[in-house]
């Protein structure tokens, strides 16, 4: 395959807008005179054997602290590096990761907010798994997940940013939605004596009418059920998930979680 049909490929997968964003990278890094004169100290001994010429080229690129395109495309470092001005220089992004936590699924968690524009626009959790850690790190055994979350909350930002807003639900879904997020086991429980000793001062039937409709229309009914076993309600962990929590974006959820 040749060189250019590997950037077609390369192209085609990380998309045309930010494929095209590496050459604006790339005259901030490196800029195109630097890059002139390194070629030209490389064609001053084309007529030494190739290893040799392959020695100098890479002294020389350390030397003059050289970055092209092959590097970012195919160097994980320098692909990082490029990324992180992608997002936050290019994009005007920020994910702010306020705590990380192992939960009882056998994932990892965080708690992050989400900024464009410097605007504060969305408070999430995600979950991540060893798939995804190594994803982001390979075989390195020393893991920064602070680092690794941010890189996948910036590989799917749009689509963390548009998370349906839980301050836009109906109270008994917000309260569930809490009871989720800030319990020990991750869970929510309402059993019938749970709904009159500690729910029905707030909330009856028609509520829970209403619930079970917002369930419907935001396809969550894999995260909550009703009258499954003993319990009228029940939250799953993955509720957490669902939503933006744009209620009170200064409030970090499962602080005692924090790793």
């Amino acid at each position: 395959m040749s060189i250019m049909q590997d950037y077609e490929d390369a192209k085609e997968m990380i998309g045309l807008d930010k494929y095209n964003a590496i050459e604006k990278y790339l005259d901030i890094v490196c800029p195109q005179e630097k890059c002139d004169e390194y070629f030209k100290e490389l064609n001053k001994n084309l007529n030494l054997p190739i290893e040799k010429q392959l020695l100098l080229q890479r002294q020389l690129a350390t030397k003059m602290n050289i970055i092209l395109l092959s590097d970012v495309l195919y160097k994980k470092e320098e692909w990082d590096k490029f990324d992180k001005w992608y997002n936050e220089d290019y994009l005007h992004r920020k994910v702010e990761i306020l705590n990380i936590w192992e939960s009882t699924y056998d994932d990892m968690r965080c708690n992050a907010n989400l900024y464009q524009n410097n605007k504060l626009i969305a408070n999430i959790i995600i979950n991540i798994n060893e798939c995804d850690v190594m994803s982001v790190v390979g075989t390195n055994s020393n893991i920064d997940y602070n680092k690794v979350f941010k890189s996948i909350i910036y590989s799917k930002f749009k689509e963390y940013s548009e998370l349906p807003k839980i301050s836009k639900c109906s109270k008994l879904l917000q309260k569930v939605y809490d009871e989720v997020c800030n319990s020990d086991n991750e869970m929510c429980y309402v059993t019938n004596d749970d709904w009159k000793e500690l729910f029905s001062n707030q909330f009856d039937r028609k509520d829970i009418e209403k619930l079970k409709e917002e369930v419907k229309k935001l396809k969550i009914d894999n995260v909550i059920t009703f009258n499954d076993g003993e319990y009228k309600i029940l939250g799953w962990g993955n509720l957490a998930l669902c939503f933006n929590d744009n209620r009170d974006f200064n409030k970090s959820k499962n602080k005692d979680k924090e790793r």
